[in-house]
C-alpha cells in the first residue's frame, strides 16, 4: 500500500491537473443531474424529466471514473517510456 501511495505522489503535475479539472467538470454535470431530479421531485412536470436527470447523473459519474482511469493509464504509459 505504501508503494502505491509513493507512486501516486510522484505522478506528473500535468496529469494531476488534468484529473482535477476533469473531476470538477463531471462533478458539475452530476450536480446538474441532481438538480433536474430535484425539480422533478418538487414539480413533477413529466416522467421524461426523471429519466433525463438519471441519465445526466450517470454521465457525470461515469465521466469521473473515465477521467481517473484514462489519466492513470496515460501516466503508466509515460512511466514505461521513460525507462
Amino acid at each position: 500500500m505504501q508503494s502505491i501511495i509513493k507512486k501516486i505522489k510522484k505522478m506528473d503535475k500535468k496529469i494531476v491537473k488534468m484529473i482535477n479539472i476533469g473531476q470538477w467538470i463531471f462533478f458539475l454535470i452530476s450536480l446538474m443531474g441532481v438538480a433536474i431530479l430535484f425539480i422533478h421531485y418538487k414539480l413533477y412536470i413529466s416522467a421524461e424529466l426523471y429519466y433525463v436527470g438519471i441519465e445526466v447523473f450517470k454521465i457525470g459519474i461515469i465521466g469521473v471514473i473515465s477521467v481517473i482511469a484514462c489519466s492513470c493509464t496515460l501516466w503508466l504509459i509515460k512511466e514505461k517510456n521513460r525507462t
